[in-house]
């Protein structure tokens, strides 16, 4: 228990007992009451200390185990207060926030009356900064003593744990143009070609079935040539195997004007180039992931995700339904980019020990770097055959061809600037040539067109029975 002099304390310093410091040294015979009113006071602060050194004794706060919240949204943290003992006339109170998060209002609340033996609920609004998980241990209160003189305070124990999750809301929003059916945007439905890969039944040959479909054991066993026939697959494997190395912090800027309305103060970078939204390319990753999992539960197929530094540190087996989502989720929040370099040939044994049927795999890796994509490229080739393979990367900020009406140069140094962004262009183009013969196809669209592009690859495989 800690205590403070009150505003009433101090005040009756200033107004009597200054004054009285006065009496004793020119008041001559008034010297007597100059000296009694400060001890008088003294002692009324010393009484009422000692009759209130336990009035917070009794007060306890109580929160559940495990709130969720989403960044950049305000959210309300439910707390219940509990005088025992003895009731409380008001108290304030204040929580030990993280960095990563902000109070919405100020940051020391104050509360009414608290009758003995009753709960109290508040809600804290509180903002939060920053995806990940977090701990709130401390909640300190402060009251007035009996006669208002002291701010009595102390600090209460409690133990909440905070999830905080991607906010997916943008992603969404320029997700909702491929589920439109207007005009010429949208996706429309489309006839679904391929014959499946899933035996059916078996039935006479006819002229113009494919040699390949001849089932040579039933019609040695007939006498005659039989055909096996497929059904349209309806379920598939789709893993998301994310890359959180060191390229993964990679910054991506978007400017302040362009941003979006989540946009949290703590992302924006003030500079004489203008002002950004900073942030990485992991947290793009990240969204493009869970986009991907809520669209593979819609369309009824099974979602793995897969992430990966120097090693694979986590392997979620694919599945389908709402739990095994919040599992998704709950796996991926509090990932970081890690200080190693990617390795890519590990990466590819794990999957190949892992993964025995054939799946679509969406992979999340950053090749702007010459030697990782020449590590990627050496070591591709040892899942390429057995699954489906689509890289994303976000495309670097100047990477664009030379003439391209990307930006126009308006000084010699955005020229150099330019030509520099022309050349890693020109090697990224290198690369998805050198993938496209072994059957793996990279995009590199822009980050905001990141989630799009991977939504759109997906479909279009499901759609053309590619796996």
């Amino acid at each position: 228990m800690k205590f403070a002099p009150n505003r009433l304390l101090l005040l009756i310093t200033v107004v009597v007992v200054i004054p009285c410091t006065t009496l004793v040294v020119f008041g001559g015979s008034l010297a007597g009451v100059g000296i009694l009113l400060p001890l008088l006071i003294l002692l009324a602060a010393v009484v009422d200390l000692f009759l209130s050194v336990h009035s917070l004794d009794g007060l306890s706060v109580q929160c559940k185990d495990l709130v969720r919240c989403t960044k950049g949204k305000e959210f309300a943290l439910p707390l219940k207060f509990v005088s025992q003992g003895m009731a409380l006339k008001g108290f304030n109170f204040g929580l030990q926030l993280p960095e990563q998060f902000s109070a919405v209002d100020l940051p020391i609340m104050k509360i009414g009356k608290v009758p003995n033996d009753q709960v109290l609920q508040v809600d804290y609004p509180l903002l939060p900064l920053r995806r990940g998980q977090y701990f709130f241990e401390a909640c300190y209160v402060e009251t007035s003593s009996r006669l208002g003189l002291w701010m009595m305070r102390g600090q209460l124990a409690m133990e909440v744990e905070v999830r905080t999750y991607p906010d997916l809301s943008s992603e969404r929003r320029r997700l909702s143009a491929l589920f439109l059916n207007r005009g010429a945007s949208g996706m429309h439905a489309r006839r679904q070609v391929g014959k499946g890969r899933e035996f059916e039944q078996l039935r006479d040959y006819l002229p113009g079935d494919d040699y390949t479909d001849i089932d040579w054991k039933a019609m040695a066993r007939r006498g005659e040539p039989v055909t096996r026939t497929f059904q349209i697959e309806r379920t598939q494997e789709v893993y998301v195997v994310v890359d959180h190395s060191r390229m993964s912090a990679r910054e991506v800027r978007t400017p302040l004007d362009e941003a979006d309305e989540a946009v949290i103060a703590g992302n924006i970078e003030y500079g004489s180039g203008g002002d950004f939204v900073v942030t990485t390319q992991l947290e793009r990753f990240l969204h493009c992931s869970l986009i991907l999992a809520s669209v593979a539960q819609r369309q009824g197929d099974l979602f793995g995700f897969v992430g990966f530094a120097d090693g694979v540190d986590r392997f979620i087996r694919s599945r389908n339904g709402r739990n095994h989502y919040n599992v998704v989720r709950d796996a991926l929040y509090t990932m970081e980019p890690k200080k190693v370099a990617p390795d890519f040939e590990q990466l590819m044994i794990s999957l190949r020990q892992r993964l025995t049927r054939r799946a679509l795999l969406v992979m999340l890796v950053d090749l702007s770097d010459p030697l990782t994509a020449e590590s990627f490229y050496d070591s591709i080739h040892l899942i390429s055959r057995q699954h489906l393979v689509l890289v994303n990367m976000v495309r670097p900020e100047h990477a664009h061809p030379l003439f391209s009406p990307e930006k126009i140069p308006l000084d010699n140094n955005e020229v150099y600037q330019c030509l520099s962004g022309h050349f890693q262009w020109r090697e990224l183009r290198e690369i998805q040539k050198r993938l496209s013969h072994l059957g793996v196809e990279l995009a590199m669209p822009s980050h905001e067109a990141l989630s799009a592009e991977a939504v759109t690859q997906y479909l279009n495989v499901k759609r053309r029975q590619l796996i």
